[in-house]
């Protein structure tokens, strides 16, 4: 039983939600041949200042982070 967990900013319609939702479980049905009825996707949704992505934060440019 797939238990898909998805991490996302916040902002998305209720529309685009399901849709999205929707389309984890088609993709995971047609990766692995789950039957959708067992596949579960829950989003939890987080403020974009709350986000780092390689090390950037909402979006922004590489600032002050020193390597090596």
């Amino acid at each position: 039983m797939p238990f898909i967990e998805c991490h996302i900013s916040t902002g998305l319609t209720h529309q685009r939600r399901e849709q999205l939702i929707r389309g984890i479980i088609q993709v995971t049905h047609d990766s692995i041949g789950s039957d959708p009825k067992i596949i579960n996707v829950i989003l939890h949704e987080h403020p974009a200042e709350n986000i780092s992505v390689s090390s950037r934060i909402n979006g922004e440019d590489f600032k002050g982070i020193k390597t090596g």
